[in-house]
C-alpha cells in the first residue's frame, strides 16, 4: 500500500512538472493599449491641429478600441455686425487598426476611426449660437516604430471626410474635410 501511495505521488508530481509551459514558449497575442495623437490638417483654409487621445485592446493583431480629437488652435469668423465668433470642434467614436509586419521593428499600421461629434460658435458674449452635430470617417496608412515591447510611435497620413446633417454657420461641410498627417504614441502591451 505504501508502494502505490509513493509511486502515486511521484507520479502526480512527474506529469505536473511536464505539464507546465515555458515563459519563452507561451505567445500572447492580446493585450491592451493607450495611445496620444495628434493630427495636422486643414480647416477653411489654414492649418487645424487636433489633438486627443485614444486606446483600446487587441486580439490577435485586430486592434479595437475608442478615441477623441479636440480642435486646439484658434479659429474665428466675424458677421455683418463685427461681432467675433470662435470655432470649437470635438469628436470620438470606434477606433480599428491593422498592424502589417508586425514582428519587424519598423512596421506598416493601417486605421479606420468612425467618429460624432460636434461644432460650437461662441461669441464675444460666450453665448454659443451654433452647436452642429458632425459625423466622420477618417481612414490613415502609416509606419509604426516599436521603440520597446510596451512603446510604440507612429506616423502617417490620413483623410478625414466629415458629413453634416445641417451644415453649421459661416463654414461649410467641406471646409471640415481634408487630408492630413498625423503623429501618435502608444504604450501598451504589443
Amino acid at each position: 500500500m505504501k508502494k502505490t501511495v509513493i509511486i502515486t505521488i511521484l507520479l502526480s508530481i512527474l506529469i505536473s512538472t511536464f505539464a507546465q509551459v515555458d515563459e519563452r514558449d507561451y505567445t500572447d497575442d492580446n493585450g491592451g493599449y493607450g495611445a496620444l495623437m495628434m493630427s495636422f490638417r486643414t480647416l477653411d483654409g489654414n492649418l487645424a491641429i487636433f489633438s486627443g487621445g485614444g486606446g483600446g485592446f487587441m486580439i490577435n493583431d485586430l486592434r479595437l478600441g475608442v478615441f477623441f480629437n479636440g480642435l486646439t488652435n484658434s479659429f474665428s469668423k466675424k458677421d455683418t455686425t463685427d461681432i467675433s465668433y470662435k470655432l470649437g470642434c470635438s469628436y470620438g467614436g470606434i477606433w480599428v487598426g491593422y498592424p502589417f509586419l508586425k514582428d519587424k521593428q519598423w512596421h506598416l499600421i493601417a486605421d479606420m476611426k468612425l467618429s460624432i461629434g460636434n461644432t460650437r460658435l461662441i461669441n464675444t458674449n460666450w453665448t454659443q449660437i451654433d452647436n452642429g452635430m458632425l459625423f466622420g470617417v477618417c481612414p490613415s496608412f502609416g509606419v509604426e516604430y516599436a521603440a520597446s515591447e510596451i512603446l510604440m510611435f507612429s506616423a502617417g497620413l490620413e483623410y478625414h471626410y466629415s458629413f453634416f446633417p445641417t451644415p453649421p454657420e459661416y463654414y461649410t461641410a467641406q471646409s471640415f474635410s481634408s487630408p492630413g498627417v498625423y503623429i501618435s504614441v502608444k504604450l501598451g502591451s504589443f
